[in-house]
């Protein structure tokens, strides 16, 4: 698992139980990807500058991206 795929998965509340482990991670596509809420204290992931954004396969693209969406839209 790539670093990039381990920051996706610092971010979804599903990780470590049936649905990660049974289902996401092993088919890498991160479609059972749900954002936990953060503490008020947390902030929430940042984008990769644009060139590393590109370098990505397009699935951890998409989860980068609709992650830093997601938690911009909480604040």
């Amino acid at each position: 698992m790539s670093t990039s795929n381990m920051g996706i998965c610092i971010w979804c509340r599903n990780r470590m139980v049936d649905v990660c482990l049974e289902k996401c991670q092993a088919e890498g596509r991160y479609r059972y990807l749900e954002p936990d809420d953060l503490e008020s204290w947390e902030p929430g992931p940042r984008l990769p500058p644009f060139r590393e954004l590109m370098d990505l396969p397009a699935h951890e693209r998409l989860a980068l991206i609709y992650l830093s969406a997601y938690y911009s839209e909480q604040d």
